[in-house]
């Protein structure tokens, strides 16, 4: 019953980061670093919930999270979060595709 509630109250909460029209409210009330640590954790019990424990898609959430950061800071565009959201997906798109390239055991590498 609780893992219920808390996954309700985890989407309905998540859920409104994947509305756009929401997202604009979104980001103009990211103003700390604490606010932006708490959507990553919620992203990643999401995630949990959804699909079970994964400490290599956690380490690469991780990664992906703190790269965003600083990728939107030197861009001087501050704490986003629909700029944090893109930049921390292509991080995890690219990362897999590294993964996968480095799987294929028919893929050559050149220098």
């Amino acid at each position: 019953m609780k893992k219920s509630i808390k996954l309700l109250t985890v989407l309905s909460l998540s859920g409104a980061f994947l509305i756009s029209a929401n997202a604009e409210q979104w980001d103009k009330n990211i103003t700390t670093k604490i606010d932006v640590e708490s959507f990553w954790k919620q992203v990643k019990e999401t995630r949990e919930i959804k699909y079970g424990i994964d400490p290599s898609w956690d380490k690469n959430m991780d990664y992906c999270s703190y790269f965003s950061e600083k990728i939107a800071l030197a861009k001087g565009e501050g704490l986003v979060m629909s700029n944090l959201i893109k930049y921390a997906d292509k991080c995890m798109n690219t990362l897999n595709f590294m993964t996968k390239y480095m799987l294929d055991e028919t893929a050559s590498y050149e220098e």
